[in-house]
C-alpha cells in the first residue's frame, strides 16, 4: 500500500446558511444537490469559461469543505468572497489541515468510462475518508492526525492521477484552458443541467457544438518537467503542461495539447522530446 501525505492540496471551509446556493452559482457542479457525505468534482471559472481552479467539494453537513491546489487556496477564498455581497457564507483557509492518498500496491489506471457528479466519503474522528472514481483513496484532515510524507508514495500517486486522466490546476496554470481541455467533464466536474455560474455559457457552447479544440494527453519524456512549462510543435507553442511525476525514465506528464498535434512530435521548451502515450480526446475531433 502506498500512502503519504499530499502537500500540494489545501482546504478551505464554507460555513454559513447560504454556503450551497452560494457555491452552486459559482462552481460549475450541482453543490445545491450534494447530500451530506458527499464529494463531487468542480471548477471555478473565469467569465470566459478559463479554469481558475479545479477541486473537490465535500459536504460535512454543518459546512462545505473545498480541496485543492495549496498554492490557490488565498487568491480562491479572496475572490469568492468578493462576490458574496449580502450571502450568508464564510471562507476560511484551513492552514492546519491537508490531504493524504492512500493506493494499492500495484494499482492499475481508471480513466473514466462516465462522469460520477458524486460520490460518498465517510468522516471518522475528523478524517475524512474517499474513494476517488480512479479507485485511490483521498483523506483529508487535521495534518497532524494524518499519514505522513513518503516521496515515493507521493509520486506513486501522482502518477495514477496522470494515468487516469484527473488533471489538478495550480498556480503555473490557472485561466489556461477550458473545463473540458481537462477532461472535467468526463470525470464529472461540470454539471450541464444546472444553472449559471461563471464561464457556463463558454463551457455548454464549447460541450454541444464542438469547438474544443484541445484536449488532455499523457505524455513521457526522459527530461524532468514542470507544470506550466510550454509543449511544442515544430518550435511553435501545440501545449501545456499540468501535472508531471517521475518515472524511471525520466518523467511522466498530463498535458493539454492541440487536437492537430494528436500525431505529431512534440517537445519541452528546451527541444527534450516528449512520447505521446495515451489521449483523452477523440482524435477525429483533430483540426
Amino acid at each position: 500500500m502506498h500512502t503519504s501525505a499530499l502537500p500540494f492540496f489545501g482546504l478551505i471551509r464554507v460555513s454559513g446558511e447560504d454556503r450551497a446556493s452560494f457555491l452552486h452559482g459559482q462552481l460549475s457542479n450541482h453543490i445545491e444537490g450534494l447530500a451530506e457525505g458527499e464529494a463531487c468534482y468542480a471548477t471555478y471559472n473565469t467569465p470566459k469559461g478559463r479554469v481558475i481552479a479545479n477541486m473537490l467539494v465535500f459536504n460535512r453537513g454543518e459546512d462545505l469543505l473545498l480541496l485543492t491546489a495549496a498554492d490557490l487556496v488565498e487568491a480562491l477564498c479572496k475572490r469568492l468572497r468578493m462576490f458574496v455581497l449580502r450571502a450568508k457564507a464564510v471562507f476560511e483557509p484551513l492552514p492546519g489541515y491537508g490531504a493524504a492518498g492512500r493506493l494499492n500496491e500495484g494499482a492499475t489506471a481508471l480513466p473514466a468510462a462516465e462522469p460520477h457528479l458524486s460520490f460518498p466519503f465517510a468522516v471518522s474522528d475528523g478524517l475524512i475518508e474517499c474513494t476517488l472514481p480512479h479507485g485511490g483513496i483521498l483523506l483529508a484532515g487535521e495534518k497532524d492526525t494524518l499519514p505522513a510524507y513518503d516521496a515515493e508514495a507521493e509520486n506513486a500517486w501522482q502518477l495514477h492521477e496522470i494515468r487516469s486522466g484527473y488533471p489538478w490546476i495550480s498556480e503555473a496554470t490557472k485561466e489556461s484552458c477550458v473545463a473540458q481541455m481537462l477532461n472535467q467533464h468526463t470525470i464529472g466536474g461540470v454539471h450541464f443541467k444546472k444553472g449559471c455560474y461563471p464561464g457556463q455559457e463558454i463551457i455548454a457552447r464549447a460541450q454541444y457544438r464542438g469547438q474544443v479544440k484541445r484536449g488532455l494527453a499523457v505524455l513521457s519524456g526522459s527530461s524532468l518537467e514542470a507544470a506550466g512549462i510550454a509543449v511544442l510543435q515544430d518550435g511553435a507553442e501545440a501545449g501545456i503542461i499540468i501535472n508531471t511525476a517521475c518515472t524511471a525514465e525520466g518523467s511522466l506528464s498530463l498535458a493539454v495539447i492541440k487536437h492537430s498535434a494528436a500525431a505529431a512530435l512534440l517537445t519541452d521548451a528546451d527541444g527534450n522530446p516528449l512520447q505521446q502515450q495515451q489521449l483523452f480526446f477523440d482524435t477525429a475531433e483533430a483540426e
